[in-house]
């Protein structure tokens, strides 16, 4: 019996190093793909969209953020800013490869808007059911 327990505790043991070692690489993965994706930020994406960076955070949720810029009323635009990210979410996600790592690792993804003065307008949380 008393074997049947240490068995039973260093394979728990190790199950919790193996699960702790993989959320480390992954958060190292994530971050270097802020980390790039930093370099190009700030960017224009369109007239009343500035993408401004990326972030990861301690739970592995993957972050973009995006200022509303050029109008008189950034709230008015969430709407369709929020419409046209989850009808687009599961066709970048089947069509780009370099974003397998999301869909193998179930990252949670949030888009973090801000306006001109940097007040958060929305964020839109995306989960794994949302691009699989």
């Amino acid at each position: 019996m008393r074997n049947k327990l240490h068995f039973i505790a260093l394979v728990a043991v190790s199950l919790l190093l193996i699960n702790c070692s993989n959320d480390k690489r992954l958060h190292r993965e994530l971050v270097k793909m802020a980390h790039k994706l930093n370099k190009s930020a700030p960017a224009r994406l369109d007239g009343h969209t500035l993408f401004l960076g990326a972030d990861v955070t301690d739970n592995n949720v993957f972050q973009y953020r995006y200022q509303i810029i050029n109008t008189p009323d950034p709230q008015s635009k969430m709407q369709a800013v929020e419409e046209q990210t989850r009808m687009n979410i599961r066709e970048a996600f089947r069509m780009n490869p370099d974003l397998k790592i999301f869909t193998t690792n179930n990252v949670k993804i949030d888009y973090i808007y801000t306006d001109s003065l940097g007040q958060i307008l929305k964020t839109i949380h995306i989960t794994p059911n949302d691009y699989k």
